[in-house]
């Protein structure tokens, strides 16, 4: 009797065991990967004063973020424009920069903020009437600091500029946000611009 008894027992602690066992499996939900594009607007102050554009790619394991980025910065000082429509001998400054950046983030509800630092390359050129007459390359160490504003929960993704939801729920998404740029460089220069995201900017 005795045995039975701790037969039963042993049976029930045993199936109790793999129950909670598969209801705590159950409560796991895969996640999605952080990963994101930034589309970049900006104004530069510096080595060329003028409107930039770019865009960069942000993958974030934990607080880590890993981010890759590309601007270009242009000046016209000059155009001659033929039959009304045709730009021609132009005079420009023109500076492009590639970037690979280390950094944290910091992600709170709708909200997540960064900062970064690491290595560029850019290139420096002045045209004169089409004409190149200066050009050089050089090496910086470019700083960033940013902010995003997401959902804090996933939503369905609209269509015709955010006015028709299509589909289910999703972690898919934009964000909006603003960004101050540094490249510490023999020809510095600093930005301040307003971003456009796409991707998965938070685990939901």
């Amino acid at each position: 009797m005795l045995k039975n008894k701790l037969l039963f027992f042993f049976l029930l602690m045993f199936f109790s065991s793999i129950k909670a066992q598969e209801k705590q499996d159950s409560l796991k939900v895969k996640t999605n990967t952080i990963v994101f594009i930034d589309l970049n607007v900006r104004y530069s102050f510096g080595v060329t004063n003028g409107l930039s554009g770019g865009l960069s790619l942000n993958y974030q394991v934990k607080k880590n973020l890993l981010k890759f980025r590309f601007f270009e910065t242009s000046r016209i000082e000059n155009v001659d424009v033929i039959f009304g429509i045709i730009p021609t001998n132009i005079d420009q400054k023109l500076t492009r920069e590639y970037s690979l950046l280390y950094g944290k983030r910091f992600i709170k509800n709708d909200l997540a903020y960064h900062f970064a630092g690491g290595i560029s390359y850019s290139n420096y050129k002045k045209t004169k009437q089409d004409v190149v007459v200066t050009e050089y390359n050089f090496v910086g160490f470019p700083l960033e600091f940013g902010i995003h504003w997401f959902h804090s929960k996933k939503e369905r993704y609209r269509v015709l500029f955010g006015l028709i939801p299509v589909g289910k729920p999703t972690s898919f998404g934009r964000a909006q946000g603003l960004k101050l740029y540094v490249n510490l460089a023999k020809r510095s220069y600093i930005g301040l611009g307003i971003t456009i995201g796409l991707g998965w900017h938070k685990k939901y």
